[in-house]
């Protein structure tokens, strides 16, 4: 609908307009992935870029973290409550990373800056990225056992850098003064600020061509279709009520103790809610996620299911109400801690996509990995050089209702990211990679498999070096749809292939240190499956019986299909003795 007081604009431009600030902000993503200075930017893409309204409303974003996109219109939100719209200036460069302001946790730090055309604001160019090193316990953030939001790292609370373009000296000094990496944290805080100015560049430069009412009228036009289509795509879904629910492995303090995370999902006509009611209370541990992040991720859920290939914005967002009782995991008060946030973020989109399967079968997935990272690091300087290396662990993806999960991917709320690349981490860190493999013993099975894990292996080429462990799903296990099995698990092996090796399971910081010539193997787990495994096509098996990832006898103990040698030596299927295999144990099926 057109709002009063404006011209009204035809299709093609409003498309036009539309299409321009989707490139905007890919040129955004591109500036600050070649300006960054740390691998986790620019390399894995940790970082979320997006235009926004001056009403925090996502006009565009770029390529990346879907988690934290949401976010950063709650970000935008919370800081024009807190300047109002009168309070920013051409030239305002603001950073916030506050979890209870913008959904994340401490380490994803945002950076915004207000868009003014003819004098007015007109929105806002903004981005989120992961730095290297934000103070706190831990280095490089997801502190493992914080009880309270202080003990994390700095908080900026909206502050501005660059004040009508004059920098804050005071605030950058400070800012250098509390992080161990103040080089990396400087150079990556200055990509991100070029690519806010590339934003409001390009969003500038449709003012001068089409008028700056006519972008604002053209994205409420593609705010209200996206709204209409996403409405009706709910609306063809059964009206019901479904819940799904699963465990963290604890809190990051209380070991043996369980998190409760539950969702329940209600199609009412065109609108769904989604209600965490029965979530366990507010941890005392890092695993909480504030409340714009659980939206973030039940958003992302619900455009998986719908509108996954259609570019994201405001209107899509619309039909969907979220809400969580008080002083729970999912709804958190300050200052609770949230440095771990990420496990329950992801966990959230397995459960609302689990409860959405009963809706929308066809459209559903099954749990994934969840998530896994190794952090490399040495602080202390008569040792040697310090420096840190953040290395997400790819696994394996859900499997859907008609194929296999994807294998060695990076976790659901990363979207497309992919990990750091052997050269990059070997010509940058003291460490050698040894070995970089499917790993072929942790997955679930089913008509559609699960998809695989990651076996990475690490050479130490220095020493007084420590590791710390972001790892999940290490006890309660990723669920599978449908008779499809649970998904694999995560777990790191420090000295491995030696009489010292451990089994970490859980979460841990500062362990070490290693010396030179030490060994950490880290083995991700693969996704959950889809299906009643006895029902997987006997040629997909035979397949990865061909290409190594079965061995005939798992063929017969999975999914009962009988491999054979043919005339040419490669495997076959013998059809007859399958079908026997498989009528045997038709029993499984109950």
């Amino acid at each position: 609908m057109t709002a009063p007081n404006q011209t009204q604009i035809d299709p093609i431009t409003t498309q036009v307009i539309s299409s321009g600030l989707i490139a905007a902000a890919e040129e955004m993503r591109v500036a600050l992935v070649q300006t960054a200075y740390s691998p986790l930017i620019y390399e894995v893409q940790d970082f979320a870029v997006a235009i926004l309204s001056n009403k925090g409303e996502m006009m565009a974003q770029g390529s990346s973290l879907p988690l934290f996109l949401s976010g950063l219109s709650w970000t935008i939100q919370n800081g024009v409550k807190k300047f109002g719209l009168d309070g920013f200036s051409d030239g305002d460069v603001i950073i916030a990373n506050d979890p209870y302001s913008t959904g994340t946790h401490i380490s994803d730090t945002s950076i915004y800056t207000p868009i003014f055309f003819d004098g007015e604001l007109q929105g806002f160019s903004a981005n989120t990225a992961h730095w290297a090193d934000i103070g706190g316990k831990t280095p490089g953030g997801w502190c493992p056992d914080s009880n309270d939001v202080f003990q994390e790292g700095m908080i900026f609370s909206h502050l501005k850098l660059y004040d009508a373009g004059q920098v804050n000296e005071t605030m950058m000094e400070y800012i250098m003064a509390n992080n161990r990496f103040p080089a990396s944290v400087k150079g990556d805080m200055g990509a991100q600020i070029a690519a806010c100015k590339t934003g409001a560049s390009r969003y500038i430069a449709l003012c001068e061509k089409y008028g700056a009412n006519k972008v604002h009228e053209a994205m409420n036009i593609i705010f209200d279709q996206s709204e209409d289509l996403m409405r009706k795509l709910i609306s063809d879904m059964p009206d019901g009520e479904w819940s799904a629910e699963n465990y963290l492995d604890y809190d990051g303090i209380n070991e043996g103790k369980p998190q409760k995370i539950k969702a329940t999902v209600r199609i009412e006509g065109d609108g769904a809610t989604v209600d965490f009611d029965g979530t366990d209370d507010t941890a005392a541990g890092p695993i909480n996620v504030p409340l714009p992040g659980v939206r973030a991720a039940v958003e992302i859920a619900f455009k998986s299911a719908t509108l996954p290939l259609a570019p994201a914005n405001e209107g899509h967002s619309r039909p969907l109400k979220v809400t969580s009782p008080e002083h729970t995991i999912t709804n958190p008060s300050h200052p609770a801690p949230c440095d771990s946030y990420g496990y329950g973020a992801l966990l959230i989109i397995d459960l609302v996509a689990e409860a959405l399967a009963n809706a929308v079968p066809e459209r559903a997935i099954a749990g994934e990995y969840q998530l896994f990272g190794a952090w490399f690091f040495r602080v202390d300087p008569r040792f040697g050089k310090p420096f840190i290396y953040i290395d997400p662990q790819s696994g394996g993806g859900g499997a859907l209702s008609f194929e296999d999960g994807a294998d060695s991917l990076i976790f659901h709320g990363d979207g497309d990211a992919p990990n750091v690349p052997v050269e990059v981490a070997e010509a940058r860190y003291p460490i050698r990679i040894l070995r970089n493999e499917f790993h072929m013993d942790e997955y679930g099975i089913g008509e559609f498999r699960g998809g695989l894990g990651t076996i990475k292996d690490y050479l130490y080429l220095t020493s007084n070096v420590s590791i710390q462990v972001a790892n999940e799903n290490t006890v309660y296990r990723s669920h599978g749809l449908n008779g499809g099995q649970d998904g694999g698990i995560n777990r790191a092996y420090p000295w491995a292939g030696t009489d010292k090796e451990e089994v970490l399971t859980q979460r841990v910081s500062f362990f070490g240190p290693f010396v030179e010539g030490d060994v950490i193997s880290c083995r991700s787990g693969g996704g959950a499956g889809f299906g009643h495994p006895l029902d997987r096509d006997p040629e997909l098996v035979c397949w990865e019986v061909l290409n190594e990832i079965l061995t005939p006898e798992r063929a017969e103990e999975y999914y009962g299909v009988i491999i054979t040698t043919g005339d040419d030596g490669d495997p076959q299927v013998d059809s007859a003795m399958t079908a026997a295999c498989r009528q045997g144990r038709s029993g499984e099926r109950s």
